[in-house]
């Protein structure tokens, strides 16, 4: 049977714990409501709460990034307020998106996402109670504990749900999400917790006007996220158009780039690797024959096998390769990757013999899932000769040209998840022109002489 609202079965059961758990505290923070109930300033950080939900930020991993922690820490901190039902009411109310009153978002997501902040608060309200009688009012080491406290309460609660439902959402490992996501961001999320405190102080002691002020310095932090997302976006815009600059170039192998790609980050994680090694893997990956750009086409796009001569000549590959990525800071790092992604294990590789763990772990999973994705594919020159001759091949030659341990691993994976576990893929569908087709389809148009040629 279906679920009415749409909840993705992998999510469902947090999602409706989160839902059920985030209700009973709303009902009990509002049982009975309070007699001092000031609803003007609840109303106050309800719309500054808002006013910075209304424009979210996305990240990399489907995850979102406001700055509305600092409103709502504000509130925590707000002596004028009667919280907890105060502060449960401003983050289930004040956190609501445009894009949710757009209906851009399913319902199971917008009340996700509301009882998050509302579990959010109350755990800092909770953590903020428990600390109370541990500080006194002239202890100010103590209040900055006290804001240490429960900004991790509130930060903890608020990031844990937050990528576990985007994980259980999109199948991604959960420290993926928090590396591609988080990690980067964490700062500037953090510092929005002393922010909170200091409006709230500002608030009470000088007036709610002031208080108001802080929204420029909170644009600001958004923008930060703005320029991170925009920069890790134009980072990974620059590797798929290096990438998919040799599939232009040489058709026979369309998609080849990206496959690997997929295949040596399925084995990295697989193997326990951290998420920056697997992120420099499946890049390396993806720019691993960028170098087959200073390959003259007579031997990169040869329709057969090539003879001695020509081996050699394409053997400079990893050498051109680690030559163009050596200029820029951020690719640096896969330098060593793609120099060494035709070692064999035995030392018998090229360019430069290295042998066994001597080779970088990163290249001896690229030639790994190198050779595994050129033989389960099509070549112009012959047929994919499937998973499990595959296999035997990778089997036959362990020790020799591959890592056993990387093998088994592979085998493992594959065993696990099926010959078929590396054909999802969430980039765009390969669209462009190699430059032997356009160079095909000019051949057979008539030249176009400009009007203005003499």
């Amino acid at each position: 049977m279906p679920d009415p609202l749409g909840i993705p079965a992998r999510a469902r059961l947090l999602v409706y714990a989160v839902v059920l758990a985030g209700t009973v505290v709303l009902i009990r923070v509002s049982t009975p409501i309070p007699d001092n109930v000031q609803l003007g300033r609840i109303f106050f950080w309800s719309m500054i709460t808002f006013a910075l939900a209304a424009l979210p930020v996305r990240l990399p991993g489907g995850m979102f990034a406001t700055t509305t922690t600092a409103p709502l820490i504000a509130a925590l901190f707000d002596s004028e307020l009667p919280n907890p039902f105060a502060l449960c009411w401003v983050a289930f109310l004040g956190t609501l998106e445009l894009r949710d009153l757009r209906r851009e978002v399913p319902l199971w997501g917008i009340l996700y996402n509301r009882f998050d902040y509302v579990l959010s608060s109350f755990a800092a309200w909770v953590a903020l109670r428990i600390t109370d009688r541990a500080v006194s009012g002239g202890d100010p080491l103590g209040i900055v504990a006290q804001i240490l406290i429960a900004g991790v309460a509130f930060s903890f609660t608020n990031l844990l749900l937050g990528v576990s439902v985007a994980s259980l959402r999109t199948g991604t490992p959960f420290g993926r999400i928090w590396s591609i996501s988080i990690s980067n961001v964490l700062t500037g999320l953090v510092a929005l917790v002393p922010l909170g405190w200091l409006m709230a102080e500002i608030g009470v002691k000088v007036g709610l006007w002031a208080a108001f002020l802080f929204l420029v310095p909170l644009y600001l932090a958004r923008y930060s996220f703005t320029k991170y997302a925009e920069t890790r976006e134009l980072f990974f815009g620059t590797v798929s158009a290096l990438s998919q600059a040799i599939d232009a170039k040489d058709g026979f192998t369309r998609g080849h780039a990206d496959r690997v790609s997929r295949i040596a980050g399925a084995i990295a994680r697989d193997m326990g690797l951290s998420e920056r090694q697997i992120e420099e893997i499946e890049l390396a990956g993806l720019l691993h024959d960028i170098g087959k750009i200073g390959v003259e086409d007579r031997i990169l796009m040869k329709p057969a096998r090539l003879d001695p001569d020509e081996q050699e000549l394409m053997r400079r590959h990893p050498i051109y390769g680690a030559s163009i990525l050596e200029p820029s800071a951020s690719l640096k790092p896969l330098v060593p990757l793609v120099l060494h992604h035709h070692e064999n294990y035995d030392g018998s590789g090229y360019p430069d013999g290295l042998k066994g763990d001597d080779i970088p772990l990163g290249s001896r999973i690229i030639i790994i899932a190198d050779a595994y994705e050129a033989m389960t594919s099509d070549r112009i020159y012959r047929k994919a000769i499937g998973h499990e001759r595959a296999m035997d091949q990778l089997n036959r030659y362990k020790g020799v040209q591959f890592d056993p341990v990387i093998v088994r691993a592979l085998e493992k994976l594959v065993q696990k998840r099926g010959p078929t576990a590396f054909e999802v893929s969430d980039l765009p569908p390969i669209n462009y022109e190699t430059l032997a087709e356009l160079r095909r389809r000019l051949a057979s148009e008539p030249l176009v002489h400009d009007a203005h040629a003499g």
